[in-house]
């Protein structure tokens, strides 16, 4: 029972670390293209505005949005996300890999119960430290498409490591 449990737990943070990684990259895309479309908007629309001017108002729309993101980009959440979301997926691979150390333990039955449930509930502990560590105040939205990336890549991980 207790192997399972560890096991479980182990898989959990797998699932966690390749879920913060690929949410990372969905802010770190988000971000990238907010910049783009501004960085588009304010080098093209001048130019835009002069060469066809009976698309005034559609242009004049475009600057208009584009100076309405540039306002509120610095309330957005994507860079402090970011940050926070790459210090979180460091601290988890780091809970991870030690579980993956200790897996060794647990699976030869070297530990008793009583220390595999404790070492399970280090790892909850620590789990649950670094996220309110590196995200403090910061929430985060589920995913469905993250999280089913990140059951998809620790499914063929354990499946590599452990079942070949």
């Amino acid at each position: 029972m207790y192997q399972q449990k560890y096991w479980n737990q182990l898989k959990e943070l797998k699932v966690h670390v390749y879920y913060v990684q690929h949410y990372a990259v969905k802010q770190s895309k988000n971000d990238q293209y907010i910049n783009m479309f501004l960085a588009v908007t304010s080098s093209s629309s001048i130019a835009a505005w002069a060469l066809w001017k009976e698309y005034q108002f559609i242009w004049a729309l475009i600057i208009a949005i584009s100076q309405v993101v540039t306002a509120i980009k610095p309330l957005l959440p994507y860079k402090k996300r970011l940050m926070a979301l790459n210090k979180l997926g460091d601290a988890l691979s780091l809970i991870a890999l030690r579980a993956e150390r200790d897996w060794y333990f647990v699976a030869e039955g070297k530990w008793t119960e009583e220390q595999i449930h404790t070492k399970w509930s280090e790892l909850k502990e620590d789990s649950l430290a670094s996220e309110n560590k590196f995200l403090g105040g910061l929430t985060l939205p589920k995913d469905a498409s993250s999280l089913s990336l990140a059951e998809r890549d620790t499914d063929a991980y354990l499946k590599s490591t452990y079942f070949n």
